[in-house]
């Protein structure tokens, strides 16, 4: 599995190319390429959360966190303490779509388009209708999944295009937001 990561320690952040070469061998290690080196370590988790690594002969213990208020989930942030240093670390899939939030301040009228094809199955906001950041605007359905597309920042509801029950092509134009 090969990962976007980002680690970041005061004013200083670094980026680089993370990938799991090999999952645990019979004898403990997990090989592992960050960039164009390789690495073995031997990694156990101790408690949740804190894990005990032997690498090139030294021993670390690493504790790691998510921030208060953040919500955890593969791409983080953690907070990973090693001793006394504390990192913010954040993963991403590459092959994963992810949401790119409008810029501070974006004003001027959005248009929620479908990010895969589907099927609409809730509408859950009507036209004129006043939302805030985060607020689920619809759900659709794809391969039997449901996924509900939620507001990237607060407004009203312009135009809703699309009705229960409607399939949808990747694109299509959902509704509109002002």
């Amino acid at each position: 599995m090969k990962l976007d990561a980002r680690l970041q320690r005061g004013f200083k952040t670094l980026e680089w190319e993370l990938e799991l070469v090999a999952n645990k061998t019979p004898n403990g290690l997990r090989s592992f390429r960050i960039g164009s080196q390789t690495a073995e370590a031997h990694c156990e988790e101790i408690t949740r959360g804190v894990y005990s690594v032997l690498m090139d002969g030294r021993s670390y213990e690493a504790s790691i966190s998510t921030r208060p208020g953040d919500a955890p989930g593969l791409a983080g942030p953690y907070v990973v303490a090693v001793g006394p240093r504390r990192y913010l670390v954040e993963l991403r899939d590459p092959r994963r779509w992810h949401r790119r939030e409008p810029s501070i301040g974006a004003v001027g009228p959005q248009e929620i388009v479908a990010p895969i094809p589907g099927k609409i199955v809730k509408v859950l906001v009507r036209e004129g209708q006043e939302v805030g950041r985060d607020q689920g605007l619809l759900v659709i359905e794809a391969m039997k999944m449901q996924n509900e597309l939620r507001a990237a920042r607060a407004g009203r509801v312009e135009r809703v295009y699309m009705a229960e029950g409607q399939a949808v092509e990747t694109g299509a134009r959902l509704l509109r937001m002002v």
